[in-house]
């Protein structure tokens, strides 16, 4: 595993003062109860997502794809990334870096050279 982070979200106020960090190979969160590490090869899909009292207000209950969820930090309150898994006992996890569309970007650049190098790799 690589130890030089290729993006970071500093902690704030809306991650409840975590932080969080995208690898070569892995995303990790450190929590305020231990770090929670997400390999690659478990990342199902990331998506960006509004806050969800927004979308009560608008009469949206977030239903669609539902999977019950680790949330993190105030993702309830703030436009949050969400993380599918395809391992493990947690399979979502909701977070608020301090950028979330940001963080996407960096996360699926990085998700796409992994993979790549995967698939060249393997043949």
């Amino acid at each position: 595993m690589s130890n030089s982070p290729i993006y970071t979200s500093q902690s704030t106020v809306k991650s409840l003062w975590q932080e969080y960090r995208i690898y070569d190979n892995r995303v990790e969160f450190d929590t305020h109860l231990g770090r929670m590490t997400v390999p690659f090869d478990h990342i199902e899909r990331v998506d960006v997502s509004e806050s969800e009292v927004s979308g009560l207000l608008r009469g949206d209950l977030h239903l669609k794809d539902f999977r019950p969820a680790l949330k993190l930090d105030w993702a309830n309150f703030s436009e949050h990334v969400v993380l599918d898994k395809s391992k493990g006992h947690i399979r979502r996890v909701l977070f608020t870096p301090d950028n979330p569309e940001a963080f996407k970007r960096a996360l699926d650049e990085t998700l796409t050279r992994y993979r790549e190098k995967q698939a060249g790799d393997s043949k």
